[in-house]
C-alpha cells in the first residue's frame, strides 16, 4: 500500500509541470484534488498500520502552518466578525442596497482558492515526509525529478531552436527567444529546473562521494587514472547536467541563473562539511562540475549578458511597485488584504509610476504580508526556516543519506533568494516540487530505519 500511494504521489509530482506548470485553475485544481485524496488514503492506511506512521514532526510547525491556513479561511468567510471587515466593504454597502455582507478579504473567491493552493502544498510535503523516510523512495523520488526536468529541458531547447509558436501545441508563444519548457513564464522554469540541478547532483555525490569501498581491494593509482575513472563514471551526469545548465542560461532568468548558483555553492559546502575522507574526490567531482557549468556558461553567456544589461530600466519599476507594496501593508499591517487578492487590492495603490496591471508583487515575501498581515505572514516564513533548520540539524547529525538535508537546505536557498524578486512559489509545479523534495529531505534527517 505505501509503495502504491507513493507511485501515485510521484505521479503527480511529474506530472505537474506538463499543464503549463499547473497555472491554470482546471490544473491546480485536479493537482490540489489528488494531493487531498492521497492523503485521505494515506490516512485511512494509517489507522490500520500505526507502525508505519512518523510522529517525529514537532506539533508546533504543524499548528503554525494550520494557524496561517485557518486566518486564511477567515479572511474569506462571510461569518468573520464585523470589527475584522476591510472598511471597503462598509463603503459598498452604502453605495449599493441589499443585504449586507462583507469580508476581511477584498476578493474572498480568490482567498478560498489560493488557501485551497496552501493546502495541497502542505499535503505534498506531508505525503513527501511519511513516504520517503525509506532512502529507496527518497532516491526514487530525486531521480524522478531530475527525469521530467531534463525531458522538459530539451522540449524547451527544441522549441527554442525550432522557433516554435505554440508550447504543447496550444498555447500561443508570445516570445520565442526565451527557454521555458512547459512553463508560461521562464523564470518560473529557471527555478524549477535549478531544483532539478540540485537533486542531479545529490544523487551523483551519494553514487561518488560517500560509497565507501574496502581499501584491501583496491589497488594504487595515479592522479590521471584517477580522474579518468571519475570522468567514465559520471559522464552520464556530466551530460545532464550541461542540457540543464544550458536550458537555464537560455531561459534569460537572471535571478534564475543566480540563485541556482548561489544554491549549488550552499550544496558544496554541505558536501565539503560532511565528506569526510573524501576531499579529493569532492574536489575532483566539483572541478569537472565547474567545468562542464562553465562550458555551458561560455557557449550562451551572450543570451544572459544582454538580459543583464537591461537590469536599471526594470528594476526602477520593481522598486516602484515594491514601495508601493509596503504601503499596503502599513495601511493594513494585522489582517491583511487578503490571501491571493493582491491582483484586485493592489489596484487601491498603483499610480503613473507603474503602468502595466501586476497579478503579483514580484516579491513573495512582501506579498504575503500585504494578503496576510504581519502575524500569519511571519508564521509562513517561520514553518520554511523551521524546515531548514530540520535539514541542517540532519546534515549534522546523520551519519549517512545526508545528501537529502543538504539537498533541502540548498533547494530552500534557491527559493528564498529567487522569491525576492519573482513568485516562482506561488507557481503550482514548483511548490509542489519544492515541499516534495523537502518532505524527502526532512524525512532522511532521521534514521530511516523502522521506515
Amino acid at each position: 500500500m505505501l509503495n502504491l500511494l507513493f507511485y501515485l504521489f510521484l505521479a503527480l509530482v511529474v506530472l505537474a509541470p506538463l499543464p503549463l506548470g499547473a497555472n491554470r485553475e482546471w490544473s491546480w485544481f485536479l493537482l490540489a484534488g489528488g494531493l487531498g485524496a492521497l492523503a485521505g488514503l494515506w490516512g485511512l492506511w494509517s489507522v490500520l498500520d500505526r507502525r508505519r506512521v512518523s510522529l517525529s514532526l514537532n506539533p508546533l510547525l504543524m499548528l503554525l502552518f494550520l494557524a496561517v491556513c485557518a486566518w486564511a479561511v477567515v479572511q474569506a468567510w462571510p461569518g468573520a466578525p464585523a470589527s475584522l471587515h476591510h472598511p471597503l466593504w462598509n463603503l459598498s454597502g452604502e453605495v449599493i442596497e441589499g443585504p449586507e455582507v462583507g469580508f476581511v478579504s477584498l476578493a474572498p473567491d480568490d482567498t478560498w482558492s489560493a488557501t485551497l493552493r496552501l493546502l495541497a502544498y502542505g499535503f505534498s510535503f506531508f505525503l513527501a515526509f511519511q513516504l520517503c523516510r525509506d532512502p529507496r523512495r527518497a532516491k526514487a523520488l530525486f531521480m524522478a525529478i531530475v527525469s521530467v526536468c531534463v525531458i522538459t529541458s530539451i522540449y524547451g531547447l527544441v522549441v527554442f531552436w525550432g522557433q516554435y509558436d505554440t508550447i504543447l501545441f496550444f498555447w500561443p508563444l508570445e516570445h520565442r527567444l526565451l527557454v521555458r519548457g512547459t512553463f508560461v513564464n521562464a523564470n518560473h522554469f529557471a527555478t524549477w529546473v535549478g531544483m532539478g540541478v540540485l537533486c542531479l547532483c545529490a544523487l551523483q555525490v551519494n553514487a561518488t562521494v560517500t560509497t565507501r569501498r574496502n581499501p584491501a581491494y583496491q589497488l594504487p593509482s595515479t592522479a590521471d587514472e584517477q580522474l579518468e575513472e571519475l570522468i567514465a563514471k559520471t559522464w552520464k551526469f556530466l551530460a545532464i547536467l550541461a542540457v540543464l545548465t544550458v536550458a537555464i542560461i537560455l531561459s534569460r532568468s537572471r535571478a534564475g541563473f543566480s540563485s541556482t548558483l548561489i544554491a549549488g555553492i550552499v550544496f558544496w559546502l554541505c558536501v565539503r562539511f560532511r565528506a569526510e575522507g573524501a576531499q579529493q574526490k569532492t574536489r575532483r567531482l566539483m572541478l569537472v562540475m565547474l567545468l562542464v557549468g562553465g562550458a555551458g556558461f561560455l557557449i550562451t553567456n551572450e543570451v544572459l549578458l544582454s538580459q543583464i544589461d537591461s537590469t536599471p530600466s526594470d528594476l526602477n519599476y520593481r522598486l516602484n511597485s515594491y514601495a508601493l507594496t509596503a504601503d499596503g501593508v502599513e495601511d493594513s499591517p494585522w489582517f491583511g488584504f487578503g490571501y491571493g487578492s493582491f491582483e484586485r487590492s493592489f489596484k487601491l495603490y498603483r499610480d503613473e509610476s507603474v503602468e502595466a496591471l501586476l497579478d503579483k508583487a514580484h516579491n513573495t515575501y512582501l506579498e504575503n504580508l500585504f494578503e496576510l498581515g504581519w502575524p500569519a505572514a511571519l508564521a509562513l516564513f517561520a514553518c520554511v526556516g523551521w524546515l531548514a533548520l530540520i535539514c541542517l540539524r540532519g546534515l549534522r547529525q546523520r551519519g549517512r543519506d545526508w545528501v537529502y538535508p543538504a539537498t533541502g537546505l540548498a533547494a530552500t536557498t534557491l527559493v528564498a533568494i529567487h522569491a525576492l524578486v519573482d513568485f516562482s512559489l506561488q507557481i503550482p509545479a514548483t511548490a509542489v516540487t519544492y515541499t516534495a523534495i523537502m518532505g524527502a529531505a526532512c524525512a532522511q534527517s532521521r534514521s530511516s530505519r523502522g521506515a
